[in-house]
Formats: C-alpha cells, sequence, structure tokens
C-alpha cells in the first residue's frame, strides 16, 4: 500500500493535472503582468485627471481652443488676413479640424476672453456663461492661461504661452464634473474606474501564480520521464526528434508567435486579449515540452547524442574509418588518385625547380601529357554518365523499348550500366507478363460467360414451359420457384462480370452529355424507394442551392447509381438512416452516400472495390461482389474518381465526375 501511495505522484493523471495547474500559473502570471503594463498609468495614478491620456487629449483641446479664439476665429478673418491663397486654404482646412475636433467633445469647456474689446469664445450653455470663470476654476482639472500666468506642469504648455503673449486673451479651460457620456472623456473614465479597482489584485496574483509555477515546474522536473520512483527513464515520441531540430523549430514557433501578435495588436482590446492568450498558451505548451523533453534526455544522457549535429559528425567520423578502411571505394581508384596527385607534384616540381637542360622540356610535356590524358578521361566518363542518366530517365519514364547504345558508356561505368540495363529487361518482362495475365484474364471471362449463357438460357427456357404446365403438385411448385430465382441471379452474375470485365478493360464506348446530377439519384431512388422501404431504410437527400450539371455518360452514370443504391438495400442495417449528399467539389460533382453496415466491415476499402469481394465476409446477402468493382470501373472510365471510406460500422462511398461546363 505504501509502495502504491509514493507512486502516484509519478502516474499519469498526476502529471496531467499539476502540467495544467502549472499552465495556468504560466498564463495567470503573464496576463497579470501584460495587464499590469498595459494598464500601466491607470494603475499607477491616484485619480484619472493625473493619467497621461487625459493630459494629453485636455492640452490638445486646449491648445485647438486658444488657436481658435486667438489666430483662426473664423473663415472670413482668415480671408481678410492678406496672405496667399495656399496659406489661406491651409488654415481654413486648419479652422475645421479644430471645429470638428472641439464639436465631438461633450465634457471638455472653455472661456476665453479678450480683456480689452470683451470679446469671448466658449463652448458653455447660455446659463454657464454667466457665472463661466467660477465654474471652470472650481473643477480638479481646471487651468487658467494669460500672458502672465502659465501652468508649468501642463503639457504643450509652451505653444500655448507662445499664442497668448503680447495678447491681452486669458484663458479658462475644465473637463467639468460630473462626465458625461457621449466622448473619449467618459469612455476613459470608466475604463481607468474599472481598472483602478483591480490593483489591489495584482500583487496577490502575481505571487501566487509565480509560486505555483516554481511548485509544479519543480515536482515535474522530478518526475518528468519516470513511471515509479528510481525507475528508468521513459521517453515519448517527441524525444525522438533532434535536439538541434527541436530548438530550431521552437525557435521559429517563437518568431511565428511574435508576428502573430504583432498583426493582431490592431484589433479591439478584447479580440486582442483573446488572441494574446491563445498564443501564449500554444507557446507555453511548446516551450514547456521542449524543456521536459531536454530534462528526460538530460537524465537518460542522451542530450548530446540526440542532436543532428552529433550524428552528421558520427556518420563522417564513420565514413572515414570505411574510406581508409578501403571499403567505400575500390582500392584501384584510390591508387590512380593518389598516383596522379603524386606524379602532377613531381613533374611540376621538376618543371619549376630546373631552368635550364632537356629535364625541363621533357616535364613540361610529360606534365601536359598526363592531364589531357586525365582531362580526356574524365570527360568522356562525365559524357557516359550523362547517357547512363538519360537511359535511366527513359526507363522511369515507362520507355521500356528505349534502345540503349552500350559502346557510348566508358568502362567504368560499363559494369553500372549492364545493371540497368537487367532492371530494363525484368521490368519489361514483368510488365508484359502482367498484360498477358489480363488479357487471359478477360479473354477466360469473356470466353467462360458466353459459354455459360447458353446451357443458362436454356434452363431459363425450360423454367418457363415448367410454370406453365399443371404440375399439381406443391412442392414441384416449390422447386420451379427455386429455380427460377437462382436461375436469374446466376444470369445476373454472368451479365455483371462481363460488364466488369469490359469496364476494366476500357472497352466501352463513353458518350458524355449534360446530366442533372441530383435528378438523376432521385430517379434513381423512386425506383428503388419501396426496396428501401421494406427493410426500414430511412434516406436523406440532400443537395447545394444551385444544380449540379456533370458531363458524363447518361447509361452509365445510371448504372453506376443503381449500383450504389443497391449495394446500400443490400448490406445496410435494417431501421437506420441512410444519406445522399450532393454538392460541388472543385471541378467536380461529387456524390456522397452514406450508410451503417449491418455487418462488422473488417476489410479495407482498396478490397472491397476488387471482383466478388463483399462486405458481408459470411456471403449470406445476394450480392454477387461486383456491384463496387463496376461503379468504380465505369467511374475511372468516364474521368471521375471513386473512394470508399470505412469508420467503424459507417461504410462511405464518394462519387467525383467533371462538372458540365457550358462553352457557349
Amino acid at each position: 500500500m505504501d509502495t502504491k501511495l509514493k507512486n502516484i505522484k509519478y502516474s499519469l493523471a498526476v502529471k496531467a493535472i499539476v502540467f495544467i495547474i502549472m499552465l495556468a500559473s504560466i498564463l495567470a502570471f503573464a496576463g497579470t503582468c501584460i495587464f499590469y503594463g498595459y494598464y500601466y498609468d491607470e494603475l499607477n495614478n491616484k485619480t484619472y485627471y493625473y493619467s497621461t491620456e487625459f493630459q494629453w487629449d485636455y492640452a490638445h483641446l486646449v491648445h485647438n481652443a486658444v488657436e481658435l479664439a486667438t489666430q483662426l476665429k473664423n473663415e472670413d478673418h482668415i480671408k481678410a488676413s492678406g496672405q496667399d491663397n495656399e496659406s489661406i486654404r491651409e488654415k481654413i482646412d486648419r479652422l475645421d479640424r479644430i471645429m470638428d475636433h472641439l464639436s465631438e467633445t461633450v465634457n471638455f469647456k472653455y472661456y476665453i476672453r479678450n480683456t480689452k474689446t470683451e470679446e469671448f469664445f466658449s463652448n458653455l450653455s447660455a446659463t454657464e456663461e454667466e457665472d463661466a470663470i467660477a465654474l471652470l476654476k472650481e473643477q480638479p482639472s481646471g487651468v487658467h492661461f494669460d500672458r502672465l500666468h502659465t501652468v508649468d506642469s501642463f503639457p504643450m504648455n509652451r505653444d500655448i504661452q507662445e499664442m497668448l503673449d503680447n495678447t491681452p486673451y486669458e484663458v479658462y479651460a475644465a473637463v467639468v464634473e460630473p462626465l458625461q457620456p457621449g466622448d473619449e472623456f467618459y469612455t476613459d473614465y470608466v475604463t481607468y474606474t474599472k481598472v483602478n479597482a483591480l490593483a489591489h489584485y495584482i500583487p496577490p496574483a502575481i505571487i501566487s501564480s509565480l509560486l505555483l509555477l516554481t511548485l509544479s515546474f519543480t515536482y515535474l522536473c522530478i518526475v518528468s520521464g519516470r513511471k515509479e520512483k528510481n525507475g528508468e527513464i521513459q521517453l515519448t515520441f517527441i524525444d525522438r526528434l533532434y535536439t538541434d531540430i527541436h530548438l530550431l523549430l521552437v525557435f521559429i514557433a517563437a518568431l511565428f508567435s511574435i508576428m502573430l501578435v504583432r498583426e493582431f495588436s490592431y484589433l479591439e482590446d478584447k479580440f486582442f486579449i483573446f488572441t494574446g492568450s491563445a498564443v501564449l498558451a500554444i507557446d507555453a505548451v511548446i516551450g514547456l515540452s521542449f524543456i521536459f523533453s531536454m530534462i528526460r534526455q538530460i537524465k537518460s544522457r542522451q542530450l548530446l547524442k540526440n542532436s543532428m549535429i552529433y550524428q552528421l559528425l558520427t556518420a563522417l567520423r564513420n565514413w572515414l574509418k570505411v574510406l581508409f578502411n578501403g571499403k567505400l571505394f575500390k582500392p584501384i581508384v584510390i591508387i590512380l588518385l593518389i598516383a596522379y596527385g603524386g606524379v602532377n607534384g613531381i613533374l611540376f616540381s621538376v618543371f619549376a625547380n630546373y631552368y635550364g637542360g632537356g629535364a625541363r622540356f621533357i616535364s613540361a610535356v610529360m606534365l601536359l601529357a598526363l592531364n589531357i590524358f586525365v582531362v580526356y578521361f574524365t570527360a568522356k566518363s562525365l559524357f557516359s554518365l550523362s547517357h547512363i542518366m538519360n537511359t535511366t530517365k527513359e526507363i522511369s519514364a515507362g520507355n521500356l523499348n528505349h534502345v540503349s547504345d552500350t559502346s557510348k558508356v566508358s568502362p567504368v561505368f560499363s559494369g553500372f550500366f549492364e545493371d540497368i540495363l537487367n532492371i530494363q529487361a525484368g521490368l519489361k518482362k514483368a510488365v508484359m507478363e502482367a498484360v498477358k495475365g489480363e488479357r487471359m484474364k478477360a479473354d477466360l471471362i469473356t470466353n467462360v460467360s458466353h459459354d455459360l449463357k447458353t446451357p443458362l438460357t436454356s434452363i431459363i427456357t425450360y423454367v418457363d414451359l415448367l410454370k406453365k404446365e399443371d404440375l399439381n403438385n406443391e412442392k414441384a411448385d416449390e422447386f420451379v420457384g427455386v429455380l427460377e430465382e437462382k436461375s436469374s441471379r446466376l444470369k445476373q452474375l454472368i451479365e455483371d462480370l462481363v460488364e466488369a470485365s469490359k469496364a476494366s478493360s476500357g472497352n466501352l464506348r463513353v458518350e458524355p452529355e449534360k446530366i442533372d446530377l441530383h435528378e438523376l439519384v432521385l430517379q434513381a431512388y423512386g425506383e428503388y424507394e419501396e426496396k428501401f422501404h421494406s427493410v426500414g431504410l430511412n434516406v436523406r437527400i440532400s443537395e447545394c442551392e444551385e444544380r449540379v450539371f456533370i458531363y458524363a455518360d447518361g447509361k452509365y452514370m445510371w448504372r453506376i447509381v443503381e449500383n450504389l443504391m443497391s449495394n446500400v438495400i443490400k448490406y445496410s442495417l435494417n431501421h437506420s438512416r441512410v444519406y445522399i449528399d450532393i454538392k460541388k467539389s472543385y471541378n467536380y460533382g461529387q456524390l456522397t452516400i452514406k450508410n451503417i453496415s449491418a455487418a462488422p466491415l473488417d476489410i479495407s476499402p482498396e478490397q472491397l472495390t476488387q471482383r466478388f469481394v463483399r462486405g458481408d465476409t459470411a456471403r449470406t446477402t445476394e450480392g454477387s461482389g461486383l456491384g463496387l468493382s463496376i461503379a468504380e470501373s465505369l467511374t475511372r472510365l468516364q474521368s471521375g474518381e471513386f473512394n470508399i471510406q470505412i469508420d467503424g460500422d459507417l461504410f462511405k462511398t464518394i462519387l467525383e465526375i467533371p462538372l458540365w461546363k457550358n462553352t457557349d
């Protein structure tokens, strides 16, 4: 019991729970830090009016109001300034922008007065103007400017002061409380209030998440790779990745995440937080899986060995060993290379060190002759290699009758070339035997079918005659009925066999036309509706909004759909549903039929399309095993695709036929 309790901490369930806790603590820690950084200004100011965002928004509005009152005033004033047309147009545009900006605010109020002329500019209501200065002064954000008074801590103070120098204007402005909905000040104030209420939760959240992260990470480092205390290190599938490749993939994932977050940084806050959290969670899983993979490999002492660089260096070392042991190249090649280098070195040394006599001349001639011979020999070998490559290309393309000239091949590659020619001969022989076998199979089916038809026709005729006779024997009538049923089934089997042989060999003439796939399926369903009801099958037919017209042969398409319907009736589980979907897929019209098999499908989809193969391995149904084979062959004959998918007892047939294209 004690041993079991000790090993509980090494169980997969406990590891999974701790991993989830660690992942949650990472997300909590990161989310809290991001939240703190994102709302740093709101969390570190006592009131909303001290926040940086408020100060700058407020300063811009004050600056606009002062510029409007002291410089721009109105359009007539600008036009009467005597400036050039370009300057006047720019100032009018500036006037319009300022007017729009000021009109968008609800809570910002200003009162600007000319102390000489008593002219004033204000956006206060009539009742507020009676005591405008008192109202603005009593606000927490109220400011007062004139040529003698300034607010040093106010943003854009210098620009405002420059506009008021040597003027009789005095400025009073404020954001009036209580704030009313309708502008950015109210929205920002609501955000500030909500965020500031969470300020006292941030330190405990950071400390607790960091503590949980440390504890869970330490625990997983200890138990990672072990199923019991002091047990062997168990590596997972992810540990099979080379460590350096794994590191590179993690680095690429990190770069991709950064790029992704930058792309989503322009979204609204809630969408950015959602996408950022999702990316962070995925990155955390990737990073943690990498860290614990490295820990497991360190524990198993294969961190360095499981790197691609180490493997390459090991392979290079082994290759060099084999090379110097003479197992990679033929000894004659190594000897020739060494001899060539040695002779070249000796001749060049003689040529370089002897300045007179016949030795210098002879060494020069020999050096030139040797290199000409080597160049010629190498060039011939390369041309031979080119000829071999062309031959190989022809064979790989399926041209097994390609004739090659062996005289063009250098003796160096003659053995290699003979091996390729032997492969060509072997492939040619195999293809001829396969073609011969297929031809014999087709001929056998045709001849046997023809030979069976004659006696079968006689049997069917005599059965019909017996049915017309008054046998007055109940047992005899029963036997005649069995003979009629079995002979009809045998006749159908022979006809299916002949058709399957013709379809697979391609010996059928295709006359494609425009066909409404939905109408075709409905007609086929109408033919089989009673049979569907007799076995309790509920057929659901769905189609896309627009009609699907295919380019196919009508009689072959009818046979395909008929075979598929018959297959569903024979092999479906009684009182189940059958789904028939019609839609477009790229350049194909797609017909999908899904049904539940009555018998277990312990067979691959590829085998089901072979002749005489049936999903009912007990062969208790009336099928011949040719229906799907015929359907597949007729589909391929019309340039279509025929696929079968099996998922448990779910049997799914997917038929794709090229769409009809209007060329008018």
